[in-house]
C-alpha cells in the first residue's frame, strides 16, 4: 500500500514539474497571443490583423535571436497594461505602438 501511495506521489510530482516546465517555455508566446488579440479587438476595423500579427512575430524573433526575452515580456506586459486602460486605439496609436516593439528595451512606450 505504501509503495503504491509513493508511486502515485511521484507521478504525480513530475507531472507538476513537467506542467511547469512547459508553461515557462510557452509563457512568451502566450502573454503575446493575449496583447495581439486585445490590440486587434480595439483596433480600428480597417486596420490590418496581418500587419499586426506580423509585426509582434518579428519582434519575437528578435527578442529569441538576441536572447533579450525578458525585456520584451516585460515590454509586452507594459503594452497589456496600456490596451486596458483604453476602449478603442486610433490608427495612429497603434501604428506608435508597433513602433514601439521595434525601440530599444530601454526606451519608454
Amino acid at each position: 500500500m505504501k509503495k503504491s501511495v509513493l508511486i502515485i506521489i511521484s507521478l504525480l510530482l513530475l507531472i507538476l514539474v513537467g506542467s511547469m516546465l512547459l508553461l515557462r517555455s510557452y509563457r512568451l508566446d502566450l502573454v503575446q497571443n493575449v496583447v495581439v488579440t486585445a490590440l486587434i479587438q480595439k483596433a480600428p476595423e480597417n486596420y490590418s490583423r496581418q500587419d499586426i500579427h506580423r509585426t509582434f512575430q518579428e519582434a519575437l524573433g528578435r527578442a529569441e535571436s538576441r536572447a533579450r526575452e525578458q525585456a520584451y515580456l516585460e515590454q509586452l506586459l507594459q503594452v497589456s497594461q496600456r490596451l486596458e486602460k483604453v476602449q478603442q486605439l486610433s490608427k495612429e496609436e497603434i501604428d506608435e505602438l508597433l513602433e514601439s516593439l521595434d525601440a530599444d528595451e530601454n526606451e519608454p512606450l
